[in-house]
């Protein structure tokens, strides 16, 4: 597959994360009873939101996931490149979309949208640590076996 091709299908890839995150979120926040129970459990201000947060991470990374993989799919040699073309792209498209007011936003809504940000890097790295066992051994094949 030519660079060029590779980098246009890089930039489709976050364009479509960009999208499954504005469907997805709307729909995970109307059915998330997470925080009601967190305040529930007496948590409140910066205890509450610190775990409201890691709770959003996780679910980002979760949302990430495929489009992790399709980066994977794309090749090693460059993997880096693309990843990083498809995370400015999606930074670039959902603040466009989402209209974030990042500048005058608080403390909080920035760690928010920077975990977010930082959901598909880290998505595709632990894509690639699963994938290092996977290599094949340079010694050679196993023997077959012997037929009576």
């Amino acid at each position: 597959m030519s660079r060029a091709i590779a980098a246009l299908l890089s930039i489709a890839i976050g364009i479509g994360f960009v999208l499954l995150v504005l469907y997805a979120w709307p729909l995970i926040a109307a059915h998330n009873t997470v925080p009601v129970r967190l305040a529930q459990a007496g948590l409140s201000g910066t205890a509450w939101y610190g775990a409201t947060l890691l709770q959003d991470f996780a679910i980002n990374l979760l949302l990430a996931l495929p489009a992790a993989w399709l980066l994977r799919r794309l090749g090693r040699d460059r993997l880096r490149f693309h990843c990083a073309l498809a995370t400015l792209v999606f930074a670039t498209a959902f603040t466009a979309a989402a209209g974030l007011p990042m500048f005058s936003a608080s403390g909080f809504i920035v760690a928010g949208w920077l975990l977010m940000l930082a959901a598909l890097p880290v998505a595709t790295w632990l894509l690639s640590l699963s994938g290092r066992g996977n290599r094949r051994d340079r010694s050679g094949d196993l023997p077959r076996p012997r037929t009576a």
